[in-house]
C-alpha cells in the first residue's frame, strides 16, 4: 500500500504568509469572532483548545435551534472549525487566531434542512452584533431543502434575494466582517456557490489543496449577477483539525478554508485596528495571486496576508522623514517603532548606558512597518539605548523609561 504524504500541519497558515504575522506577535488578541455552526461537541475538552479555555476566551455561547446556552453537543463540525481558529498543540496543530475571543453560536439543525435555519443564522448574527463581534465566521450554506418546493434557484444568488444573504449584508453594514464558506458543490448537481456567500459584502472562501490547486469540490462562481465569487481561496484539503479527545486528524472542505482566512484576518484587524471592513476586503483581494485575472473558481485567488498588512498600514501609518521613529519617548513601558519602509528582517537589542545588553529579539521575516516592543515593561526607570538592525541599515534610539 502506498504511503500517503500529508502537507505540513502549518501549511494552511504559511501558504498565505500568516506565520509572519504570528511571528510578529499578532495572534488575533482583542478581536471577537462569532462562529456560527451546527454544534461544538467535545469543544469543551479537546486538548488543542486547552489554552483557549484557560484564558476564558469563549465569551458567550447560545444554541438558537434548541434555545439554550449549551452548545457542546449535536455535532463536531463547529469543533473542527474552532480548532482551526484557536487550536494549538506545538508541532501538531496551529490555529489562525489563537489569541482571539469567541462566541459559539449553534444555528444549524444537522438532522434536517429547512429555511428556518436561515432564521436561526440571522438571530445569531443579531446576537453577534449586540455582543460586539468583529468577525462572523460561518461554514454553512443554503441552496436546497428537504422540501424541494422551498429550494433556491441559481437566479436567487444575486446578492439581494435570499433571506440569509440580505441579513449577512446587514451584518456587514454594522461593521462586522462576514466570512462564509463558498460550498462543496462543484462535483455535485448544484455546482455553484451557496447563500449567503453571494452577498456583495460577504467574503466567500473557496478551497485549494496544498499545491494551491483548486479543490474538485470547491463551489464555482460567479454570483448570478456576474460578480467575482468566491472572493478568495485558501487551503481546504487535508487541513489539520481536532474533534476527538484522543486524536488529531485531517479533513477537507470550504468549511475549513473559511476559518483559515477569517482567523488570519483577525490578526490583520489586531495589527491595523482602524481599518474598515471595506478596506480589509479590498486588501485581501489586492494581495491575492489572481488579483489581475480573477475567475469563477479561485476568485481573486490565494491572499498574501503580509502584503495585505502593508497595504492597510500604508493607509493609517504616517511615513515620517526619518527611517525609524520610536514613540512614546519617554515611555512607561511599550514602545511603537514605525519604519518608513518595510524592513524585511530585524534584530532588536536594548542596552544600558554602560553597554550591558539586556534584551535581544530576532525577526527573520518581519511584515509591515509597525513593531510593538514591550520589553521596557520589565525594566527599571532610566535611560537605555535601543538598536535596530535591518538587512540594510542600523538605527539607534535613546529611550527614557519612566515609572507610571
Amino acid at each position: 500500500m502506498p504511503v500517503r504524504h500529508y502537507p505540513p500541519y502549518d501549511q494552511p497558515v504559511k501558504m498565505i504568509n500568516g506565520h509572519l504575522l504570528h511571528n510578529s506577535g499578532f495572534d488575533g488578541k482583542g478581536i471577537l469572532i462569532a462562529v456560527l455552526d451546527g454544534g461544538f461537541s467535545n469543544a469543551g475538552y479537546i486538548s488543542s483548545l486547552n489554552s483557549l479555555h484557560l484564558r476564558k476566551g469563549i465569551k458567550k455561547t447560545f444554541d438558537f435551534v434548541a434555545d439554550t446556552d449549551y452548545v457542546y453537543d449535536y455535532h463536531t463540525h463547529g469543533t473542527a472549525v474552532l480548532s482551526i481558529l484557536a487550536g494549538w498543540i506545538d508541532g501538531i496543530i496551529k490555529g489562525t487566531a489563537p489569541g482571539a475571543d469567541f462566541l459559539l453560536l449553534r444555528t444549524e439543525d444537522t438532522e434536517s434542512e429547512f429555511p428556518v435555519e436561515e432564521d436561526f443564522w440571522i438571530a445569531a448574527a443579531e446576537f453577534a452584533d449586540s455582543a460586539g463581534a468583529d468577525i462572523i465566521s460561518s461554514s454553512l450554506g443554503y441552496t436546497t431543502f428537504d422540501d424541494s418546493l422551498l429550494d433556491y434557484k441559481f437566479t436567487d444568488l444575486d446578492g439581494n434575494t435570499t433571506f440569509i444573504t440580505r441579513a449577512a449584508d446587514v451584518a456587514a453594514s454594522k461593521g462586522i466582517l462576514v466570512f462564509n464558506s463558498a460550498g462543496n458543490e462543484r462535483n455535485k448537481d448544484w455546482i455553484r456557490i451557496m447563500a449567503p456567500s453571494d452577498g456583495d459584502s460577504v467574503i466567500a472562501v473557496g478551497a485549494v489543496d496544498g499545491n494551491g490547486t483548486i479543490a474538485a469540490f470547491s463551489s464555482a462562481g460567479p454570483s448570478f449577477d456576474g460578480r467575482i465569487k468566491p472572493d478568495n481561496t485558501t487551503m481546504g484539503v487535508s487541513v489539520t483539525i481536532q474533534t476527538s479527545l484522543t486524536s488529531v486528524t485531517r479533513s477537507n472542505g470550504t468549511s475549513f478554508s473559511c476559518p483559515i482566512l477569517s482567523g488570519m484576518t483577525a490578526c490583520l484587524m489586531q495589527a491595523v485596528p482602524d481599518a474598515t471592513i471595506s478596506e480589509i476586503i479590498d486588501a485581501l483581494h489586492f494581495s491575492s495571486d489572481r488579483f489581475n485575472r480573477p475567475d469563477s473558481l479561485y476568485g481573486y485567488g490565494i491572499p498574501d496576508i503580509a502584503l495585505a498588512l502593508t497595504r492597510l498600514q500604508d493607509l493609517y501609518l504616517k511615513k515620517h522623514d526619518n527611517a525609524t521613529v520610536a514613540s512614546p519617548n519617554p515611555t512607561t513601558g511599550e514602545i511603537e517603532v514605525t519604519f518608513k519602509e518595510p524592513p524585511g528582517n530585524i534584530i532588536i537589542e536594548i542596552f544600558t548606558l554602560s553597554g550591558v545588553r539586556l534584551y535581544r529579539q530576532d525577526y527573520e521575516e518581519f511584515p509591515g512597518r509597525r513593531l510593538m516592543i514591550d520589553a521596557f515593561n520589565t525594566m527599571e526607570q532610566g535611560i537605555y539605548f535601543m538598536r535596530l538592525i535591518t538587512g540594510t541599515d542600523l538605527y539607534l534610539h535613546k529611550i527614557i523609561k519612566i515609572s507610571e
